[in-house]
């Protein structure tokens, strides 16, 4: 089953946003979105920023997208097999066989490749512009939506996001702006960034899941953090951070600066994808533990 995979596989926790500040203390409840009245499971793997878009799927089906909580199924996407991001229009970067796609204006548009390549998407931002990677790994692709024709090939592997400024994060530590030229953050090249969100950059420090550091784009430390381990999943624009952690076992829990603020759940029952800058955590949880029914959600503060 799909979603039994993906649980299998995630041990990461999103850290909750909280309008402007987290409160100390929070509890996480949640919020459940639809699904098909057929749908025997579904996953929900993005959010937009502004939290008004979420993207998913049914188990072995269609791509989902809500919008202000309503459900839309997306058609024509019954082969994808990965949500890379959703923006604040509501256009979804995905992947199938046959490779990257924008699913906007009402249809699925693959994204073009160099003859006999295959694209795959890793992010999408604010203005549609979508970053990914060549099969192989090593070159990563760019594809502009105001160009939508052409691409960018960048010779350096692992980008791991891209910003509405067309800044590009890679896991090496370097980030790459619109113009070609890039900056190294401060610890380079005994660092590894994970998320690039909200204008702020999260990674790790000498490769350790004991120790988180937060850096501005420009690479200069802001902070560190102690989360052991650490897997970190996002970072609104106010700084609240979401992580999977160790307390009795794997569980996710969100922090404002270097205060947990509130755990959220074990990985056994939820996993956290996402946080928005409203103060949501988006992701699915188990509905019903008799039938192993997963479903999608949002958790916020209270």
């Amino acid at each position: 089953m799909r979603v039994a995979a993906l649980c299998a596989a995630v041990i990461t926790v999103l850290t909750a946003a909280v309008p402007a500040q987290a409160q100390s203390g929070c509890v996480w409840r949640p919020t459940d979105l639809p699904l098909p009245a057929s749908a025997p499971s579904g996953t929900l793997s993005a959010a937009s920023p502004d939290g008004r878009y979420f993207a998913g799927q049914v188990e072995e089906g269609v791509l989902l997208l809500w919008h202000d909580r309503e459900l839309i199924e997306l058609p024509g996407t019954e082969s994808a097999w990965r949500v890379a991001g959703v923006n604040g229009s509501g256009h979804v970067a995905a992947m199938d066989d046959i490779g990257a796609f924008v699913y906007r204006d009402g249809g699925k548009q693959h994204l073009p490749v160099p003859a006999g390549r295959k694209g795959y998407a890793k992010d999408i931002n604010e203005l549609g512009d979508v970053v990914g990677y060549l099969d192989g790994g090593n070159t990563t692709i760019v594809w502009k939506a105001t160009n939508p024709g052409a691409y960018e090939l960048i010779e350096t592997a692992n980008a791991v996001a891209i910003d509405d400024e067309g800044r590009i994060a890679f896991r090496s530590g370097v980030i790459r702006s619109a113009d070609g030229t890039s900056v190294r953050i401060a610890g380079y090249p005994a660092v590894q960034i994970e998320k690039f969100q909200g204008g702020r950059v999260i990674g790790r420090v000498d490769r350790a899941f004991t120790k988180l550091r937060e850096w501005t784009p420009a690479g200069a430390v802001v902070r560190d953090y102690v989360i052991n381990p650490s897997s970190p999943i996002g970072i609104n624009r106010d700084g609240l951070l979401a992580s999977g952690y160790f307390s009795s076992g794997n569980r996710y829990g969100a922090w404002q600066g270097s205060t947990l603020v509130g755990d959220v759940g074990s990985s056994s029952d939820l996993h956290v994808v996402g946080v928005t800058d409203t103060g949501l955590l988006a992701g699915f949880r188990r509905w019903r533990a008799e039938d192993n029914f997963w479903g999608p959600s949002t958790w916020a503060c209270s």
